[in-house]
């Protein structure tokens, strides 16, 4: 049997099995500094690629670093580019964190790093674990709400202020910023940007693609409804969920559902709650509600239309719901 290289060439994880990126395609940097941690890097990466098997080719990954040769955590012999010379206006940057229980920010490969990241602007600016004391030291966190793994709060604090550090959270995104917590919690973030950019049909399914049924996103404790409610392994029911997804608005009857799953009405209510924790009926609502949510943030419609739109049967009863789910006001989101 041929031994096999303990080497790992970077570019060759390139997120593309479709090679056909067009213009809408968007670049992103992922920055890898010495001592990295290796699934901050893969674990992000991942989700990545697996938009880029969904209908067209959503990002294109350039792992690139101060040094083109890199130790990690795993000991690999790892391979980058050199930090290029331009960017394009739609990229994104996405600092990664590294080993270590106290992160040396005055290193000549850190001070590289961040004369680098303030010559360049980002469409989005995104770290994963301890990669938010560089955007700090770099200042691309000035005035903005962070997060970083729990054991490198106080050394965040210490480079911004208090105020500006949020403990206790899988991720915060304050305008064009995005920053998350240790290890698998950059992970959820890029489910939650894949879902801002591609949509939250893929974000889910992806999350089922890497067994990532239960995934929490941002401030919010709460989970996406689309994430939610998938930890079974009831593939009958897991089809059903997909086909809800796929039109939440629609006026679905119970024969309907007990159809796509063949089985009797009494069958299928009993299979789904036991298999979801909640009836297909609840299930409905939130996602409608959820799509209303998307709607109060990103259009104009008023709450009338709104509720017509997702499938309410006025606005007294989505604004019924809407107050069984959330704590504030609809206008809220606006």
């Amino acid at each position: 049997m041929a031994e096999c290289a303990n080497t790992f060439e970077a570019n060759a994880f390139d997120a593309g099995v479709n090679t056909n990126a067009d213009s809408d395609t968007i670049p992103i940097y992922i920055v890898l500094f010495p001592e990295l941690l290796m699934l901050d890097v893969v674990g992000p990466s991942e989700v990545f690629a697996y938009a880029n098997r969904y209908g067209r080719k959503h990002f294109k990954l350039h792992f690139v670093g101060p040094e083109t040769s890199l130790k990690n955590s795993l000991g690999m012999s790892l391979s980058v580019d050199p930090l290029p010379n331009t960017v394009e206006p739609n990229a994104w940057l996405l600092v990664t964190g590294m080993v270590g229980n106290e992160i040396k920010l005055d290193t000549p490969v850190m001070q590289k790093v961040c004369g680098w990241l303030a010559q360049h602007q980002f469409a989005k600016v995104i770290s994963v674990c301890a990669g938010a004391l560089v955007l700090a030291k770099a200042g691309l966190l000035n005035n903005k709400k962070c997060t970083t793994h729990f054991m490198h709060c106080n050394e965040l604090s210490a480079l911004l202020t208090a105020k500006q550090v949020l403990e206790n959270r899988l991720f915060v995104q304050d305008g064009n910023v995005y920053t998350s917590a240790g290890v698998s919690a950059g992970i959820d973030l890029a489910l939650h940007l894949v879902q801002q950019q591609v949509g939250p049909q893929i974000s889910a399914k992806i999350a089922r693609q890497m067994v990532l049924f239960i995934r929490r996103g941002m401030q919010d404790p709460s989970l996406s409804p689309y994430l939610e409610h998938r930890n079974h392994l009831q593939q009958r029911i897991h089809t059903i969920q997909d086909k809800i997804q796929q039109d939440p608005a629609k006026s679905w009857s119970v024969d309907e559902l007990a159809d796509l799953g063949h089985c009797s009405k009494r069958h299928f209510a009993r299979i789904f709650k036991d298999s979801t924790g909640i009836t297909s009926k609840e299930y409905i609502y939130k996602l409608r509600l959820s799509l209303a949510q998307q709607l109060l943030q990103h259009s104009p419609l008023q709450v009338e239309e709104i509720a017509q739109r997702c499938g309410f049967e006025d606005p007294r009863q989505f604004r019924r719901l809407w107050a069984r789910y959330h704590n504030n006001p609809p206008s809220s989101y606006r």
